[in-house]
């Protein structure tokens, strides 16, 4: 068994669902996330008037549990998207769940 968690910003929610849909993933949890893109640019004191450089994202994240085999083919499926659209948002990650209660 594997937790598949993935993050991406709300314009691709839909592909996310369709990877789901397709491997039929039944059930998986769905939450917003606001995520914060640092700026690596060297501060400077116009950065005290326009944010600093701290820019908030809205981002969809998402996990469920999967078996082997669909956590192996939506991780592959993701990167055929990529290949495919290159500004693909979607990132995702495969951990070992190795007991559950």
């Amino acid at each position: 068994m594997k937790m598949l968690i993935a993050t991406t910003v709300a314009e691709y929610r839909e592909k996310l669902q369709q990877f789901f849909s397709e491997q039929d993933i039944a059930f998986y949890n769905e939450f917003e996330v606001r995520g914060i893109d640092k700026n690596h640019t060297k501060s400077h004191r116009v950065n005290n008037w326009f944010s600093g450089g701290n820019v908030p994202l809205e981002h969809i994240a998402f996990f469920t549990l999967v078996d082997d085999d669909q956590a192996k083919n939506i991780m592959n499926n993701l990167n055929i998207c990529k290949t495919d659209m290159p500004n693909c948002n979607i990132k995702a990650y495969v951990l070992n769940v190795e007991q559950t209660v």
